[in-house]
């Protein structure tokens, strides 16, 4: 299939092991409207859900044409601040394991299904891909906001 399976499932568990070593400072707000460390993992949450609907549909179905989503607006309605911070690393984990689960089991003859948006094509391989590599960019981020945060 081409996925590097091995280095996403050690994404996966590099960052959760970062994500928990700084369970004591995820509710801390910087100044500027930049997101708390618990609200970050919130959003990468709200990515894999969006991400596995893709990821299914778009092995039932050639093509697809649903909306995106924005970011702030999820972060708004899902409340995070209020929730767990040890539970949402839980489920982010969790999800992204199953993630890894139905990419392993994903059916080759599917991966240039294509998902549409505004006039803009993105096959199921794509996606996956991509998907990881966002992921990457996240960590880089939490690394950063930590460092911000003088730890």
């Amino acid at each position: 299939m081409g996925f590097d399976l091995e280095g996403y499932e050690r994404l996966v568990l590099a960052f959760e092991s970062k994500m928990k070593k700084n369970t004591a400072i995820a509710d801390i707000r910087l100044d500027g409207g930049k997101w708390t460390l618990k609200e970050m993992v919130g959003h990468l949450i709200d990515s894999a859900s969006n991400n596995h609907q893709r990821f299914v549909r778009l092995q039932l179905a050639e093509r697809l044409s649903f909306p995106g989503y924005g970011a702030e607006e999820w972060k708004r309605v899902s409340a995070v601040a209020s929730f767990d911070y040890e539970m949402l690393v839980a489920l982010w984990k969790t999800y992204n394991l199953f993630l890894l689960h139905l990419i392993k089991n994903m059916d080759e003859g599917a991966l240039d299904h294509y998902w549409e948006m505004d006039n803009e094509r993105k096959s199921l391989k794509f996606l996956v891909v991509d998907y990881f590599s966002h992921l990457g960019w996240h960590q880089s981020l939490f690394d950063e906001r930590v460092w911000e945060l003088g730890q």
